[in-house]
């Protein structure tokens, strides 16, 4: 009997520990998001940030142009030969399946990582064939580093020798942020 006392105890006070650690573990989540809350949830991450670019139309467009409403951010190039159309199809299927409701929450961007070759003209064409929704965004150089720097973007051109000068690919990491 005394073993199935001793027994009890553990498991009871097993779990009572681990319900303890797990509520001080999300106490902790939700108070270290508020502290580090500047408004904007990708921020208290360390991802994200203020950015000022051109869309597909010429128009100057801010991170601020989106306040109140979801970002849903992709960072590609038109002339990328697969995974850019793949994860842009993703977000097309994405806003599809979200309810009429919710759609005008939702702003889907994809923000180019090659500016070069990625004009307002060639991006208004790529954007277009994937939803109307999606917004195409560019700048100059400074731009696009600044904006992949705050969203931790990997991208950089890889260039094969004897290839002409805008015949090239470009590295890139692939996330779709929210």
């Amino acid at each position: 009997m005394d073993f199935k006392f001793r027994l009890k105890r553990f498991i009871l006070l097993s779990a009572f520990g681990l319900a303890l650690g797990g509520a001080v573990a999300g106490l902790s989540l939700v108070v270290s998001r508020h502290a580090g809350d500047t408004g904007s949830a990708g921020m208290a991450a360390g991802i994200g940030g203020p950015f000022a670019l051109v869309n597909q139309d010429g128009k100057p467009v801010t991170d601020q142009d989106f306040t109140g409403r979801y970002m849903l951010v992709y960072f590609g190039f038109a002339s990328c030969p697969a995974i850019c159309p793949t994860e842009l199809q993703k977000m097309a299927e994405a806003m599809k399946s979200l309810p009429d409701y919710l759609k005008p929450q939702v702003q889907p961007i994809f923000i180019t990582v090659d500016p070069r070759r990625d004009t307002q003209q060639v991006l208004k064409s790529y954007v277009g064939l994937f939803m109307p929704e999606l917004i195409g965004l560019t700048g100059n150089k400074d731009q696009i580093e600044a904006v992949k720097k705050a969203y931790r973007v990997y991208a950089v051109e890889v260039r094969t020798e004897g290839e002409p000068e805008d015949e090239y690919n470009v590295d890139h990491s692939s996330f779709i942020y929210l």
